[in-house]
């Protein structure tokens, strides 16, 4: 195989590249906005037994789910290089706690010291995208 046809197979996918990194970021922002709309009032700390998901939203903030129900925004201070792009993340805790002060959320080898605690109407937020989906399906020409 010659390099320039390797060459004219790998410049489209370097081009569309970048256009799907800022749609995610977009999309990143977008997400984030719509949690610290459904956020209530910082909190000091907040229960944590086990965390049944996570959802990275920016280098410095993520959703984590400790239940069903239960979702909580957690902002950390920068720099936290390893937190958007996280496989997987953890929670320090004391007595089934997550303090802002002392815990810290752990990505790959940061560990980011919390900045800011908010527990989000998960309810509600499920409650606006069954709506959303709903409109979307019962658009014309969709």
């Amino acid at each position: 195989m010659k390099w320039s046809a390797v060459f004219a197979c790998l410049l489209p996918m370097a081009v569309l590249l970048p256009f799907g990194a800022i749609a995610s970021a977009e999309r990143e922002k977008e997400q984030l906005a719509t949690y610290e709309r459904l956020a209530g009032p910082e909190v000091k700390e907040m229960p944590f037994w086990r965390m049944e998901s996570f959802e990275t939203l920016d280098d410095d903030a993520v959703l984590v789910l400790t239940s069903l129900n239960d979702a909580w925004l957690i902002k950390v201070l920068p720099p936290c290089t390893g937190l958007r792009f996280a496989n997987s993340i953890g929670l320090t805790s004391n007595l089934h706690r997550v303090s802002q002060k002392f815990d810290h959320v752990v990505a790959g080898r940061d560990r980011c010291d919390i900045r800011s605690i908010q527990r989000v109407d998960y309810k509600a937020y499920r409650a606006e995208r069954k709506q959303q989906r709903a409109e979307e399906k019962g658009a014309p020409g969709k």
